[in-house]
């Protein structure tokens, strides 16, 4: 377990959110692992009971990698629970928020509602490109630009910007969330903005904030807010939170990704590390793999900057591939990286050898990203007749 609620407490809220609508509280509960496991129907159902009187924003989860989940999210978007524990900003503060705005995804509005809690100057402006951002140089020079908040795609698309054009910024916060840093991503934010200090958040539509980090902590450990509970479970984690103040309120509510428990340098409770999203096994002809260790497997080869998975469908099941194209930014050689995989992974050899084309390794200009969030994901699922980008050279196995 991370974190800690006593067990009446905990009991008394299953009962309260059961009034409510919510999942019924056996009458043998004693301990959390009596109450049953809820999802977003149980969210969607008291998120929307609620805002008949106080009002929301009406917020849209996943279509990254799964099916759009909604949840009416409270105006004040808990952040009076979170300042407490966690706050990046403070008056004077002008905060430049590279979050994509619209279609139901909540960053941008929660840095909008971040900057209005801590007295801080917002410029929504969304993304940029890395050519674009010499032209905006001056003029966020001239606001007095201090803080970014973004993905750590576009807060590094931004960085790339801000090298190419000779300029600099006086930045000193970088919020960060939606995605992992990988190590290119980082040093160019860190080479761009050398005195900023990485403040980072876990969380979801669905939970709003759950962890964060800041200068100082490891930046793979995030610290569970106080007044939650996490179990750790292969099949995602499931969270529980009391008191009042929260988005949303749960009880073992089943998340999306893998968790463990983390020590942290900072030397504070409660540490957690992201594992991986739980529903990332899948499979090529039959053979059976995690869409997380290939990925960081090819991240060893020399040259391989980041790494995607494009995956075919099979018409055998939701999950099954018949053929899979690793893409990949760098340098390497399309062949090394597939002989990496063959080696690694015993299995798709075996499959690559009994079905050839249906695994290779293509070199590209750009991974592909979600246009709505700016993420870029670990897997891309297509139909066998859809077209790919251009590539610059590609080896089969």
């Amino acid at each position: 377990m991370i974190g800690h609620i006593p067990t009446d407490d905990l009991l008394a809220h299953a009962r309260k959110l059961a009034d409510a609508g919510g999942l019924a509280v056996p009458d043998t509960a004693r301990e959390v692992t009596d109450l049953p496991v809820s999802g977003p129907g149980e969210i969607y159902a008291l998120t929307r009971l609620a805002a008949r009187d106080a009002g929301s924003v009406l917020m849209s989860s996943g279509g990254t990698t799964g099916t759009p989940k909604l949840t009416h999210v409270p105006h004040g978007m808990g952040l009076d629970r979170l300042l407490a524990f966690w706050r990046p900003l403070k008056p004077g503060d002008t905060l430049l928020n590279l979050f994509n705005a619209g279609r139901m995804w909540g960053s941008h509005y929660y840095m909008q509602t971040l900057a209005e809690k801590c007295r801080c100057t917002v410029v929504p402006s969304g993304p940029y490109e890395p050519g674009e951002v010499g032209r905006w140089l001056h003029l966020f020079g001239e606001v007095g630009v201090t803080a970014l908040a973004g993905t750590p795609t576009g807060l590094a698309d931004f960085a790339r910007g801000v090298l190419d054009a000779g300029g600099t910024l006086p930045v000193r916060t970088v919020i960060w969330m939606a995605e992992p840093w990988t190590g290119n991503k980082r040093d160019l934010v860190r080479e761009a903005f050398p005195d900023a200090g990485l403040w980072g958040n876990y969380g979801s539509v669905e939970t709003w904030v759950m962890a964060a980090n800041q200068p100082g902590c490891d930046e793979t450990v995030l610290h569970l807010l106080p007044g939650q509970l996490m179990e750790p479970d292969e099949d995602g984690a499931l969270l529980s939170r009391v008191g009042d103040g929260w988005t949303v309120p749960v009880v073992r509510y089943r998340l999306g990704d893998r968790v463990a428990p983390a020590a942290c340098r900072c030397g504070r409770p409660d540490g957690l590390t992201v594992l991986g999203r739980a529903d990332d096994a899948v499979t090529l002809r039959s053979a059976l793999f995690k869409v997380s260790e290939l990925i960081d497997v090819v991240r060893g080869e020399p040259g391989v900057v980041e790494a995607q998975l494009r995956l075919t469908r099979s018409t055998d099941s939701a999950r099954a591939a018949s053929a899979l194209t690793l893409d990949f930014t760098g340098t390497a050689d399309p062949e090394a990286v597939c002989a990496r995989l063959t080696g690694e992974f015993y299995h798709l050899a075996a499959v690559a050898r009994q079905y050839p084309g249906a695994l290779r390794a293509r070199r590209v200009d750009r991974l592909a990203r979600v246009e709505r969030t700016n993420k870029v994901p670990a897997m891309l699922w297509q139909d066998a007749d859809a077209g790919a980008p251009p590539e610059n050279s590609e080896s089969t196995a």
